[in-house]
């Protein structure tokens, strides 16, 4: 999905509970963005984050919206990894930035 001259996206990786990595990609927009934008590239992103994970993966694709910023709106799309382990997190990280370019 490549980003458009209004969206940036972002390739990111944070700690979920218990220390276990969650890898993301977030997307931006600009505050005045109708939320019906905003939802539609969240769920494109979703779909195609689903469609490049390889089957021998475990791990589950979330969304998440962001709270309103002072100059931007926007959400993640994220993975909530099956195991945990560096090597896992580095595939998913790989796949994420395989769709960013």
């Amino acid at each position: 999905m490549a980003a458009t001259s209004q969206q940036t996206m972002m390739v990111g990786q944070r700690t979920a509970r218990y220390g276990i990595p969650q890898p993301y990609i977030e997307v931006r927009f600009p505050k005045d963005t109708r939320q019906r934008t905003l939802n539609a590239a969240l769920h494109r992103l979703y779909a195609d984050v689903e469609m490049a994970t390889p089957q021998s993966e475990r791990w589950d694709v979330r969304i998440e919206q962001l709270p309103d910023v002072l100059i931007f709106s926007g959400g993640r799309v994220y993975l909530e990894l099956a195991e945990g382990t560096p090597g896992e997190a580095e595939r998913a990280m790989a796949v994420l930035a395989s769709l960013v370019g």
